[in-house]
């Protein structure tokens, strides 16, 4: 009897715990696991963080590196002859649909728990549950030898039930066979960002010292924001981008992005410049970018490598003609402008056994412009800096059980603004390769009593 109520009492546990777990943004494509019948885990260290094995294959344009038709498991339909390669442009070059339609499906639910504190006291919510907060709807595949795409819808639930709907991406790649010139356009998440944007990380929060950074306001910026701001870091562009990899290991990206939108008569872009950003990384050790492994014996675990990536980025646009709306210290309303927005950074990434600690250091300068919003008259300009970094450290702890730590710090622009620090802990569970269990918690160290616990499921299929 002491057994079955022992049984009972563990297996209530667990039941109470998967209802209080949420998913968190869902970023793994098990289309891919469909095409090549393996397990996520070929390109996953844990979902949606990719392995070294799968960054290779996303920049090959989601191709296994030196792919061969008998890795392929589901044929794809051919459209036209391959004899038309051969007379083109007599006839219309021949390409290939994936064999199934490649829809994917991730779901995010959240039961949260946190804690806010302002000028207007404190609040505190208990036990929310979102269920569901977000459902994602993927598709990617390939469309012959050298085109590849990518989509994704996001439904995201509202408290009183209501929807919003996001286009996050919507993506097609041109590649070449020797991974040097490869071409992307459309909405996506820029290799600017490789490795360290929300959509390649195994937490539940992305990097907001980075990414949440307003540098609009009197001074120059004072912190997050989470209405309309101007451009910190990208996490997402509408773009066209070119990139590839050289001798294995040599990483470069360079694209041009529409800048701070939404701008008059219904455009996407808020005037007619572009903002224009570059990348160029070096891999020393492990697997090469592309997959290659000549002369290299790596470990079975796929997780594993010894290995350093080094990295600088740079981002540059303009805001000209773009008004925001600020206050001085008297109260009266003015309208600035971002005249020149530059950003500088280095990445690094360090993999040990079991180890991967990796961080990004980033210095902002932003021309600012203030104006009468009346009479549009000029009345003061100056240049203002800041600076963001993170490090954080991601550890398997046996291949279901894996834990992450991450540091940020902000330094406003506005120096009457102390510099912004948080943390964040995450512990993961892989309860199948396409199933996450999560326990996150990030806490401003600023202020003790702003904090969020959070408890994570995400499942994809």
């Amino acid at each position: 009897m002491r057994v079955t109520k022992l049984s009972a009492a563990i297996l209530s546990a667990t039941f109470v715990t998967l209802l209080i777990v949420s998913v968190l943004p869902a970023r793994a494509v098990p289309v891919f696991a469909r095409k090549y019948k393996t397990s996520c885990q070929t390109c996953h260290a844990i979902f949606p963080k990719l392995s070294p094995f799968g960054e290779a294959f996303r920049l090959n344009g989601y191709r296994m590196p030196a792919e061969t038709e008998e890795q392929v498991k589901q044929a794809p339909v051919p459209l036209g002859a391959e004899a038309y390669a051969r007379v083109w442009p007599d006839a219309v070059y021949p390409g290939d649909l994936p064999g199934n339609v490649p829809v994917a499906i991730n779901v995010k639910m959240a039961n949260v728990f946190s804690s806010s504190h302002d000028d207007t006291g404190r609040q505190i919510v208990h036990n929310d549950f979102q269920f569901p907060q977000e459902v994602n709807l993927f598709s990617a595949g390939t469309l012959g030898p050298t085109f590849g795409f990518l989509g994704e819808l996001t439904y995201a639930e509202n408290p009183d039930g209501s929807s919003d709907v996001e286009i996050e991406h919507a993506q097609i790649t041109w590649n070449s066979p020797g991974h040097l010139l490869n071409f992307k356009v459309g909405k996506f998440a820029p290799d600017l960002a490789d490795g360290f944007q929300e959509m390649w990380l195994m937490t539940d929060n992305g990097v907001d010292a980075l990414f949440g950074y307003d540098p609009i306001g009197l001074r120059g910026g004072t912190g997050l924001s989470d209405g309309p701001l101007g451009i910190s870091l990208p996490a997402g562009v509408k773009a066209i981008e070119m990139y590839g990899v050289a001798a294995h290991r040599l990483f470069y990206t360079v694209g041009m992005a529409n800048g701070i939108g939404p701008g008059p008569n219904g455009t996407h872009d808020g005037n007619s410049s572009k903002d224009y950003y570059a990348r160029l990384d070096y891999k020393f050790g492990g697997m090469g970018l592309d997959g290659d492994t000549t002369g290299r014996q790596l470990p079975p675990e796929n997780w594993r490598e010894d290995s350093v990536r080094v990295g600088v980025l740079g981002y540059l646009g303009n805001g000209k003609g773009i008004d925001f709306p600020v206050t001085d210290d008297e109260g009266l309303g003015l309208n600035e402008q971002d005249l020149r927005y530059e950003r500088e950074g280095v990445f690094v990434s360090w993999y040990w056994r079991d180890l991967n600690l990796f961080g990004v250091a980033l210095h902002g300068s932003d021309r600012l412009e203030l104006f009468d919003p009346e009479s549009g008259a000029s009345i003061d300009t100056s240049t203002r800096g800041w600076n963001a970094w993170f490090a954080q450290a991601d550890y398997v702890i046996k291949p279901p059980f894996q834990a992450s730590l991450r540091y940020e710090s902000l330094t406003p622009a506005d120096s009457s603004v102390k510099t912004q620090r948080s943390l964040n802990a995450n512990f993961s569970f892989l309860a199948r390769a396409n199933v996450k269990a999560m326990l996150e918690y990030h806490r401003d160290l600023n202020d003790s009593l702003n904090y969020t616990l959070a408890t994570v499921l995400r499942f994809a299929y």
